[in-house]
Order: structure tokens, then sequence, then C-alpha cells
């Protein structure tokens, strides 16, 4: 498991002393749905300058090709699209090209506008199972964000407004717990973070 980082400020100088592999550094934060992933992420780009956000929840697959609701736990991260952010994201980055990358919006189910992401400065890649076994050894940095299990449902059910309790409940919790618990993201990372209503621990 990673070095424990406990202040903010602390993981903000170990990112930008960290020298990429490529022109562009590329940190991924990883953790449970309603962790505070984003939270952190938002926090850390307003820190170190020329640092964008790309967010695994645009990679999510439309349901039409979706796997059966069963497959979600038992093969965690299976209904997002982690081979279309390798190969238009971070792929493209690595080897010091421009990345471009179609949005999925989850109101429409739909592919929608495009995003660009030039070369150089820090692209944070941000959501849960950004750094599976596939997609960890590209990243110059991996961060887990941990959080209490029972908080992070909460959490997640109120920024949904209870429309997906059941969901939380009976698919995502438990998807997240079969990743932790079979894939070991924790393990992989570089640095842990714990964090508790958006604030470090």
């Amino acid at each position: 498991m990673g070095e424990r980082i406990d202040t903010l400020e602390d993981l903000v100088s170990r990112v930008e002393a960290t020298k990429p592999k490529a022109a562009t550094r590329l940190l991924a934060i990883d953790g449970r749905g309603g962790a505070g992933k984003s939270t952190l992420a938002r926090e850390v780009r307003d820190r170190v300058e020329g640092t964008r956000i790309v967010e695994v929840d645009d990679f999510w697959l439309p349901k039409e090709i979706r796997p059966d609701r069963a497959l979600v736990v038992s093969e965690p991260g299976c209904d997002y699209d982690w081979q279309r952010l390798r190969d238009q994201v971070i792929i493209p980055l690595v080897e010091d090209r421009p990345a471009r990358y179609q949005r999925y919006d989850w109101g429409t189910d739909t592919l929608k506008e495009w995003h660009d992401v030039g070369v150089g400065g820090t692209v944070i890649v941000e959501g849960v199972f950004t750094t599976r076994q596939e997609l960890a050894s590209y990243y110059d940095l991996r961060v887990w964000v941990e959080t209490d299990e029972a908080m992070c449902l909460a959490r997640g059910i109120a920024r949904d407004g209870g429309q997906h309790d059941e969901l939380w409940r009976e698919e995502w919790m438990p998807a997240y717990r079969t990743y932790i618990e079979g894939d070991d993201p924790m393990g992989r990372a570089d640095w842990v973070v714990k964090m508790g209503n958006d604030v470090f621990l």
C-alpha cells in the first residue's frame, strides 16, 4: 500500500516534484464512489498550474451495449469503457500526442461533444476503476482516496437525490468492494489519502 498523505499541501508538493515519463504528468485518483475523488481532483487542479481533469464518468457505456447488471458486481468496472479511456486519452498523452475524447452524457445515454486535451502540464484522470490493472502502469502517480464505506454510500445517495438508492446499495457499493478485494487498487497506489466530509482526516 502507498504512503499515507495527511495534508493537501503535502500532496500538491509531491505532485509538483514528480518528473513525468513524458511531456504530460498523468495522475490517477481512484476510490469508491462518494469517496471525495472529484473534490480532491479539483483541489489539486486549483493548486498545480496547467492541470486538467478527465472524468471516468465520461466513459460509461451506453445502455444498449452495457453488460448485464449481474456482471457489474462480479466484474467491477465492466460497465464503463476503459479501453476508450486508454486509447483516446491515456496512450496519446503517454506518446506526447494530443488527446481527444467524446463525453458520455448520462441524461441522454449518448456520446456528446468532443473534448481536446493538449500535451503538457498535468492531467488528472479521476474516478473509480482508474487504476485497474490494465491502466495502472501508464500513470506517473496513483492516488487512492480511502473513505469509510458507510460515508460513501450516504454521500452517493444524497448526491443523486434518492433516485438510485437501490443501485448504490445493491450494485455499486458491492462492485467497489469486489474491486478493492480482488484488484487491490490501494496496494498499487503511490499515495493514500483519507478523507471525511471532503477534508483530509
